[in-house]
């Protein structure tokens, strides 16, 4: 019988997160796992998460008992209908989960942390601390995505940072990678001319991420002549604001390019020379795997797990938080040195391949898995079976 897990997460809306394990469930192997999402809030539409082939399911919280203070009752009724053999949970919003899965029993628990939502210069709040000791505490495995991740919250938790094992996301270098004839098309369905440098980012439209500050700088490359357009995929509330400071630029009309949520995101990074990540915040990001992938040279800001995927100055730049004149500079750079610019994209297309691929990915989760789905690790399991 295949082990039965069960993914806890906050919400299955379009997210790194969430295209991470729905990355993982598409390639394991359906003979040996099969898989519930469960998402404690309820998300419908064209927010929602593409969900994986195989044996899957997605089920969610009703929105009554979303709103709920205290969602432990929900959570241990989903447990008991499901049975379980693994509950994995991700980010502190799902520790409740665990608390369930540990009252009825039959079944390993598992908890990952997978980015940052906060400013980590601030102090974070005390509730948020118990919640992910507490989701620590009970989990059977801890894990996290990058280093920096790890050594942060064993350091704001007091949790050991040796109990914490790192596990790289990793991109699927058969659908992302670099394809030309894609390139030649979509540039010329968006009509980017040849000798426009096209720069890109790709994800929510959301404080975390920046945007701004990418405006910016390429407001400082626009006032040095350059000839170029940008491509903004994703979409979110801080749209509102973002258009706004485009359209207080009469001369960038047609520049810049609000692409919204877009379904053909290989095809959309082939057509771009540049990748630009300037978060405030990260774990290990999907979408800057995935533009290193597809061969793009990327500039992405000193902050969580980037300087793990980056190496400076090989396979991209990096620039501080917030600062968009050392962005325009590298703009710049790569605009007026396209040989640099090819031999870096190049580079990161090769670090991907060796350093993060999906394959080596799912093999660590599976290994995890069956080892704590061993008969000896959860007996309540296989009594409440019979």
């Amino acid at each position: 019988m295949p082990i039965r897990i069960m993914h806890v997460v906050d919400t299955w809306a379009v997210g790194g997160l969430q295209n991470g394990v729905a990355n993982l469930i598409e390639r394991m192997d359906p003979d040996r796992f099969e898989h519930v999402v469960c998402a404690m809030r309820p998300v419908e539409g064209s927010n929602a998460q593409r969900i994986p082939v195989g044996r899957t399911r997605v089920v969610s919280l009703s929105t009554k008992e979303s709103l709920a203070r205290f969602q432990l009752p929900a959570l241990a009724r989903w447990i008991r209908d499901v049975k379980p053999d693994i509950v994995h949970t991700r980010n502190w919003g799902t520790f409740e989960a665990l608390l369930a899965a540990r009252r009825i029993g039959g079944c390993a628990r598992v908890h990952s942390e997978h980015g940052i939502d906060w400013d980590t210069t601030a102090k974070e709040p005390w509730r948020r601390l118990l919640c992910r000791r507490l989701a620590f505490q009970l989990a059977d495995r801890v894990l996290s995505v990058s280093l920096q991740l790890r050594d942060l919250h064993a350091r704001r938790t007091g949790f050991p940072a040796n109990r914490i094992e790192v596990i790289h996301n990793g991109v699927d270098s058969r659908r992302f990678c670099p394809d030309a004839a894609a390139r030649i098309r979509i540039r010329r369905e968006l009509r980017i001319a040849d000798d426009e440098l096209c720069i890109g980012c790709v994800g929510n439209l959301i404080p975390v991420k920046d945007h701004l500050t990418l405006l910016r700088a390429v407001d400082g490359l626009a006032r040095r002549g350059r000839s170029w357009r940008l491509l903004i995929a994703g979409d979110g509330p801080e749209r509102p604001r973002l258009a706004a400071f485009v359209d207080a630029h009469p001369a960038w009309k047609g520049r810049v390019t609000f692409l919204g949520r877009h379904n053909a995101v290989a095809s959309l990074l082939n057509a771009m020379d540049v990748y630009v990540l300037s978060s405030l915040t990260e774990g290990i990001s999907n979408s800057l795997l995935e533009a290193m992938a597809t061969g793009l040279p990327v500039l992405a800001t000193e902050t969580g797990g980037n300087p793990e995927v980056v190496t400076g100055g090989e396979s991209g730049l990096l620039f501080p938080v917030g600062d968009e004149a050392r962005l325009t500079e590298h703009l710049v750079a790569l605009g007026t040195r396209p040989e640099w610019r090819l031999e870096m994209g190049r580079r990161a297309l090769r670090r991907v391949r060796e350093e993060f691929s999906i394959d080596a990915m799912v093999r660590k989760y599976e290994e995890i898995y069956e080892s704590l789905a061993m008969p000896a690790a959860v007996p309540i399991r296989a009594v409440a079976r019979v």
